[in-house]
């Protein structure tokens, strides 16, 4: 019967153990899981700087991104003065074409005698 293994499942009793042996045991477990609690201190310390540098990081960019919008806004100001002012010049551009072909004609017309060109 000393030879057999014990079933699973089974609750079987431990010797007892010396009050000193407990407070080894319970010792050993106390710094490991004081190791492990500054373990994770230390982890979490590292994420929290982590987390604070890429902070710093978006924050420039949401700076560097708003001076851009400021850049894309005046650019577009300036695109719509210079559409306005090429249509002004082209007005005036016809507006000239118009008066010089008067005035041509106007000239052929009184130095020339042609009578065919105002029909």
């Amino acid at each position: 019967l000393a030879n057999m293994p014990e079933p699973k499942g089974i609750i079987t009793r431990r010797k007892p153990k010396s009050a000193a042996d407990d407070a080894r045991s319970i010792t050993k477990s106390l710094v490991r899981t004081q190791v492990l609690l500054q373990q994770e201190l230390e982890r979490v310390s590292n994420v929290s700087e982590a987390i604070k540098e890429d902070g710093k990081l978006l924050e420039k960019t949401k700076t560097h991104q708003h001076s851009m919008n400021d850049t894309v806004k005046n650019a577009n100001s300036a695109l719509r003065n210079l559409k306005l002012q090429q249509q002004k010049e082209n007005l005036v551009l016809m507006a000239s074409v118009f008066f010089f072909y008067s005035v041509a004609s106007y000239v052929l017309w009184t130095r020339i005698g042609i009578p065919f060109v105002f029909w």
